[in-house]
């Protein structure tokens, strides 16, 4: 049910413009993979310096979110939601000018907070203005826009890296910077009206976290989201070693394999919408989480095939069901965060970056000789997250009343 009266043509805007900001993060991880030995190369660093740089972002979202949620709450959602897409431009344009590693990871750490700020605001508005199966299918959609990032961003990134160098890969990201600002401006509303927001955000934000973090119907779901998602961070972690270095494609074929793969997302995130016709997000959820196990298994016990597509199979299934389960987990983890969006919003942020620091960190540590840590990055975290839906909290969702 709607919370707000919207006609449909306003509110596809409205979406489209909340994926646009939504996608900052993928394209300024996805998009640079390519590029990675030539940034070493020009930064005259090692690739493990140059990969920490991908960790680094990860971090950056995690501790940006906690920042971003209680200003969401206290200052409405479009004022910071501006200031971080500046910030976001406004580093994306420092890094092209960088010439040592350090400074490098440090201005991408900078770069990922004011990537965070749509990620946490589209999913507050996404709150603001729905209820229930219309909430987890505005969700879905979000979700599915997101994959457009995972999608194009590899393939552009080989182009501009094959025709312009490296540096052309972060003009790109400053130009989309610049048109979801003014798409912002002109098309975003302010769905947090004054009455409604927190005198003392950060102090209000912190309680309301507490709440949070103690309240099981919240941190289920929040924290299966963030396993879910590790795995698709394994993923990008991971797929420029093994696709390249394993089975030997050029930076384009690299990119056009991640494109294919990640088509996966939006055919089951479409998949996702016609179910949420007939089931509860949790009840997608609970049924889909043991196939999902099922097929990173298959991909972790075939990861010694020098077979390209009998490896690339089973991980397309995989990162397909990371689109068809991830948006149920969030959105019934936002149902559950009551008047607390913001907070409730930047809480699952900072543990699904949380979670994809530490897998995107184990799967770099794990070296690129082998599809294995990838592998292992997706199956571990399937694992932990099928276990934790068998808790009595996200049993007894649908019988809370979320259908």
């Amino acid at each position: 049910m709607l919370k707000e009266s919207l006609t449909a043509r306003r509110a596809a805007c409205i979406t489209a413009v909340l994926g646009l900001l939504s996608i900052f993060p993928p394209l300024a991880t996805d998009m640079y993979l390519a590029g990675l030995g030539d940034i070493a190369i020009a930064m005259e660093s090692s690739a493990a310096a140059t990969e920490l740089s991908l960790s680094i972002f990860f971090l950056g979202l995690c501790a940006g979110q906690l920042v971003m949620g209680p200003l969401i709450d206290g200052f409405g959602r479009k004022g910071p939601l501006l200031a971080a897409t500046v910030l976001f431009i406004a580093t994306s344009f420092a890094l092209i000018l960088i010439k040592d590693i350090a400074l490098f990871n440090a201005l991408r750490f900078l770069q990922a907070l004011g990537a965070c700020g749509g990620m946490v605001v589209s999913r507050a508005v996404v709150h603001d203005l729905y209820d229930g199966r219309r909430a987890a299918k505005a969700m879905t959609v979000l979700v599915m826009l997101l994959t457009i990032g995972p999608i194009v961003s590899p393939t552009i990134g080989s182009l501009l890296l094959e025709s312009f160098g490296w540096r052309s890969i972060f003009v790109a990201m400053i130009v989309v910077g610049i048109v979801a600002l003014i798409l912002s401006l002109i098309i975003l509303p302010e769905t947090l009206p004054r009455q409604a927001r927190a005198a003392a955000p950060f102090l209000t934000g912190r309680k309301a976290a507490v709440k949070l973090v103690t309240r099981s119907k919240f941190m289920l779901p929040a924290v299966i989201a963030g396993l879910i998602q590790g795995g698709m961070f394994a993923f990008i972690t991971g797929s420029s070693g093994v696709f390249q270095g394993v089975f030997g494609l050029s930076p384009l074929a690299y990119g056009l394999m991640f494109a294919g793969i990640a088509t996966a997302l939006l055919l089951f995130g479409r998949i996702n919408t016609k179910l949420l016709d007939r089931f509860s997000p949790s009840h997608i959820l609970k049924s889909g989480l043991p196939y999902y196990v099922l097929f990173t298994l298959v991909l972790t016990l075939l990861s010694g095939t020098t077979t390209l597509w009998l490896f690339a199979l089973p991980l397309w299934v995989s990162i397909g069901t990371v689109g068809l389960l991830s948006a149920n987990a969030m959105s019934i983890a936002m149902a559950s965060s009551r008047d607390a969006a913001g907070i409730g919003s930047a809480l699952l942020g900072a543990i699904q970056f949380g979670i994809a620091f530490t897998v995107s960190s184990l799967v770099a540590m794990g070296g690129t000789g082998t599809p294995l840590p990838m592998a292992l990055g997706l199956f571990l975290p399937a694992v932990a997250a099928l276990l934790l839906s068998t808790r009595s909290p996200l049993r007894n969702q649908d019988k809370a009343g979320f259908v």
